[in-house]
C-alpha cells in the first residue's frame, strides 16, 4: 500500500512539473562581440567684426565611424577615424586617426598599445596634471566637434582592490610636424583614501625635465564634487574646482586655475614676460530643460573663462536639441571683451556662432 502511495506521489509530482514552463537555460555570451557607430556633423560658424581681411564664415564637415571588436573579454580593438572638409578661403579634405588600438587583458594586467585618448586631469575647462591628455580649450571643454587625437603609446594597467599603477611611453614620432609634444614616460598610482579618489602621477619628457604631481576627486553627498591638481614642471602649476547639482538638474561648476608663464603651460596670446598667470571658469547648465514633451529634448548651458591677470574674459553660451534619437542641432556662441593685447581680448573677432546639425548611428 504504501509502495503505491509513494508511486502515485511521484506521477503527481512530475505531472506538475511539466505542466509548468521552466527557465530556459541562460545562453551563453558571444566570444566575440562587435560595435559600429557613426556620427555626421555639419558645423557653421559665422564671425563677426573680424579684425582681418578673411571669410567670415567657416564650414566644417566631419564623419566619424567608429568599429570595436571585443573577444572574450580578452583581446581588445578598437578604431575611431575622422573625416573633416573645411571650407573657408578654399576647402581642404583631410583625414585624422583620433584612435586606433589593441588591448589584451591577463589576470590583474591590462596591455593596450596604439594611438588612445587618456586623460589622467581631473580639471573640465583646464588641466594641470593631464600629461597625456588631448588639450584644453576652455571656451570649449567638451571638445563639441569631437576633433580630439589620442597619443600614440603603450600603457600597462595592473589593477587590485582599492589600487591601480599605471604605466605609458607616448612617442612623438607620428604627430604632426608642427607640434610640441616630445617622448613622455609617465607614471600613475591611482588609489580610494577616505572618499578620497587621489591620484600620485610622475614621469619626464625626452630632453626636457622630469614632473611630478598629484589629482584628487571627492563626492560630497549627493550634491557636490570637488577636485583638484598639482603639478611640478620647473614651477609649480594647481587647479582646484567644485561642481554642484541641484534636485532640479541644474549643475553649477567653478574652477580657479594658476600655471607657471613657462612654455609647457604658457597660452599662445600670453606674453613671455606677463609672469604667473591665473584663470577662472564658471559654468552653468542644465540637460533635459523639463520633463515635459518639447522641452526634454533640449540641452542648455552658459559659462565664462576669465584672465584674472588682464581682466580679459569670454562668454559662451550653447543651446541643443534632439530630434528623436538620430538627429540633433545645436548653437554654440562666443564673446570675447578685452584689450586688444589681453589673453582673450586678442581675439580677432566680437563674436563667433557656430550652428551645427548632428546625425548618430
Amino acid at each position: 500500500m504504501n509502495a503505491r502511495l509513494l508511486i502515485s506521489a511521484l506521477v503527481i509530482a512530475t505531472a506538475a512539473s511539466s505542466a509548468y514552463p521552466q527557465d530556459p537555460p541562460p545562453a551563453e555570451e558571444s566570444a566575440l562581440n562587435t560595435r559600429f557607430s557613426l556620427a555626421v556633423i555639419d558645423d557653421a560658424t559665422f564671425y563677426s567684426n573680424l579684425r582681418t581681411s578673411t571669410p567670415q564664415i567657416l564650414n566644417q564637415v566631419l564623419v566619424e565611424p567608429t568599429f570595436d571588436l571585443r573577444y572574450r573579454n580578452r583581446l581588445t580593438l578598437s578604431a575611431s577615424l575622422i573625416g573633416i572638409s573645411t571650407t573657408y578661403s578654399d576647402t581642404v579634405t583631410r583625414s585624422l586617426v583620433k584612435e586606433t588600438y589593441a588591448g589584451l587583458s591577463a589576470g590583474d594586467f591590462d596591455f593596450t598599445a596604439g594611438r588612445m585618448l587618456v586623460r589622467w586631469g581631473t580639471g573640465y575647462a583646464f588641466t594641470a596634471a593631464g600629461v597625456l591628455d588631448p588639450p584644453r580649450d576652455p571656451t570649449n571643454p567638451s571638445d563639441r566637434l569631437n576633433v580630439n587625437q589620442g597619443r600614440d603609446m603603450v600603457k600597462v594597467d595592473w589593477v587590485r582592490g582599492h589600487h591601480a599603477l599605471t604605466f605609458a611611453w607616448a612617442t612623438a614620432t607620428l604627430a604632426p610636424a608642427n607640434s610640441t609634444l616630445r617622448d613622455t614616460s609617465a607614471f600613475r598610482y591611482n588609489v580610494l583614501v577616505r572618499g578620497f579618489d587621489t591620484s600620485l602621477i610622475a614621469g619626464n619628457d625626452s630632453g626636457g625635465d622630469s614632473f611630478g604631481g598629484l589629482t584628487f576627486t571627492r563626492v560630497l553627498g549627493q550634491a557636490w564634487e570637488v577636485h583638484g591638481e598639482a603639478m611640478w614642471r620647473e614651477r609649480a602649476a594647481v587647479l582646484i574646482g567644485a561642481k554642484y547639482t541641484m534636485r532640479s538638474g541644474v549643475t553649477f561648476i567653478g574652477e580657479f586655475y594658476t600655471p607657471p608663464n613657462i612654455p609647457y603651460f604658457r597660452d599662445i596670446s600670453v606674453s613671455p614676460f606677463a609672469g604667473r598667470q591665473n584663470y577662472a571658469f564658471f559654468s552653468v547648465g542644465k540637460t533635459r530643460l523639463r520633463q515635459l514633451p518639447g522641452w526634454k529634448e533640449w540641452d542648455v548651458s552658459g559659462s565664462i573663462v576669465a584672465n584674472l591677470n588682464d581682466h580679459s574674459f569670454t562668454a559662451v553660451a550653447d543651446v541643443s536639441r534632439w530630434f528623436g534619437n538620430h538627429f540633433s542641432s545645436y548653437v554654440h556662441a562666443e564673446v570675447p571683451y578685452g584689450s586688444s593685447t589681453s589673453d582673450f581680448g586678442a581675439t580677432p573677432y566680437s563674436a563667433a556662432t557656430s550652428a551645427g546639425v548632428r546625425f548618430h548611428l
